[in-house]
């Protein structure tokens, strides 16, 4: 969708109010008029602030599928593998709920995939009732027989099976690096896209060389040329495609506060887990920036972005600088800065498959 944001007017914003309201997102006096006024915007920050989204005010693909999913109760409609599959909270209530009791070692995505059915199906099996993989009412009842169990139990952390990489040679690795040079990731700071374009770019092409340097097979989510892959779902069906073992995802912060400086990482972190390979990859990055660049620390975060909870690796987002930042952006104009940042991050990776 395009993006939708404040003084925006008409049917879409209409859509995106009720959605709010129905949620229980206070909308103030005006309430469904569908003109985006400053309640609009605020009941969107609360949302995305609630949802572990980055918090915009503004209406973008992320948040709208988040605002989407969030209206999927469990049990109002029946849940199976389909394609394309089914989305929503309640899958990914069902996805908890398989975690807790052990039987889906994976982010709960919200997706309802092939390992969720598989894992479902288990379930089934040890309650003793038809192993369709079939989310009906059968299944919610068992599972409502366990919620004290669930709601007590702490989830499992992920990957549990096997860490990624585990009895591989290091060169036997493969890397997705990504980028978006689309102005809906841009977080209200469009007036940087080219320069962030150009700096992101070119932080991903150095780790890459430095990456296939040392013999690992190296990626990058946007096509060359023709601009492949911009939009962010589109990253992340390239993404998915590609078997890979870890995803660097490089991004540059903004702030209305133009003195708002330092590096963040980010990894996925959901209702009741996290993913425990991303925070590593996420404090060896953050570590080095830091120490290395001597920036401040803004510190590693866990989060809902898609593009750390929809992606099959083990995916880890970073954020070196502030754009917005006069100081911080007149070093990321310089390569051999933009070389720093990428050798930090090269570092770091190859300390985390080498350990």
């Amino acid at each position: 969708m395009e993006v939708i944001e404040k003084n925006s007017s008409g049917e879409k914003v209409l859509d995106i109010q009720r959605r709010l309201k129905l949620l229980g997102y206070e909308l103030g006096t005006a309430e469904i008029d569908g003109i985006f006024g400053v309640e609009t915007e605020n009941a969107i920050r609360k949302f995305q602030q609630d949802r572990g989204l980055l918090v915009t005010g503004v209406m973008d693909d992320e948040t709208w599928q988040e605002l989407v999913d969030a209206g999927c109760r469990l049990g109002e409609r029946m849940l199976y593998l389909k394609y394309p599959p089914f989305r929503g909270d309640d899958v990914r209530v069902i996805q908890v709920c398989l975690k807790t009791l052990g039987f889906y070692p994976y982010d709960e995505n919200g997706i309802f995939c092939e390992k969720t059915q598989r894992a479902l199906v288990e379930f089934q099996k040890n309650m003793n009732i038809a192993d369709d993989g079939i989310v009906g009412k059968e299944t919610i009842h068992k599972l409502k027989n366990l919620e004290r169990i669930i709601v007590s139990r702490e989830s499992s952390n992920f990957p549990l099976i096997q860490n990624p990489g585990e009895g591989k040679k290091l060169q036997e690795n493969r890397i997705i690096l990504d980028y978006s040079d689309n102005i809906e990731d841009m977080k209200g700071s469009g007036e940087y896209l080219n320069e962030k374009i150009y700096i992101c770019g070119s932080i991903v092409n150095y780790c890459r060389d430095m990456l296939i340097q040392n013999g690992i097979e190296t990626f990058v989510s946007i096509g060359s040329g023709e601009k492949q892959n911009v939009f962010l779902y589109d990253r992340v069906e390239y993404i998915n495609k590609n078997n890979a073992d870890l995803l660097i995802s490089i991004d540059l912060n903004y702030s209305v506060e133009k003195n708002a400086n330092g590096c963040s990482c980010f990894y996925f972190k959901g209702l009741k887990s996290y993913s425990i390979e991303g925070y590593r990859v996420a404090n060896l990055i953050q570590d080095k920036i830091v120490s290395n660049l001597k920036v401040l620390d803004c510190r590693v975060h866990g989060t809902n972005r898609a593009i750390l909870k929809v992606t099959n690796p083990t995916s880890v987002l970073v954020e070196p600088a502030f754009i917005s930042n006069l100081r911080e952006r007149e070093k990321l104009k310089k390569s051999s800065y933009q070389k720093r940042i990428s050798e930090n991050i090269v570092e770091a990776i190859l300390e985390y498959l080498n350990e």
